[in-house]
């Protein structure tokens, strides 16, 4: 899925972060009105090679370091999803996410 398909599929009232890793410019995005796009640098190896997903992972982290802690309006409307299929620190992050969310409404 693309971020534009899962875009589209927000509710109006959705609100939140969408986190893009990418060295370019990113075309404007169609976003509900409390969602904001943060693009991050991809990460580089000493030799230069791009390393997937690790600057989202790190973004990803810090998010749920910043919001999981708190309480949140509707707790069962809580949502993630990352992209960079293929990428491990990507998958780690969004089981560290899958995990926090579930265990956030489960305390709810």
């Amino acid at each position: 899925m693309t971020i534009e398909a899962m875009l589209a599929t927000m509710p109006l009232c959705t609100y939140g972060q969408v986190v893009i890793e990418s060295d370019d410019e990113i075309a404007p995005l169609n976003l509900p009105r409390r969602v904001q796009v943060r693009r991050v640098g991809v990460r580089r190896s000493i030799t230069g090679d791009a390393i997937t997903g690790e600057a989202v992972a790190r973004a990803a982290d810090a998010w749920l370091g910043e919001w999981m802690p708190g309480e949140h309006e509707t707790r069962s409307s809580l949502f993630a999803w990352i992209g960079c299929e293929g990428s491990i620190a990507a998958a780690d992050a969004a089981d560290r996410l899958d995990h926090s969310l579930r265990a956030g409404l489960a305390g709810s």
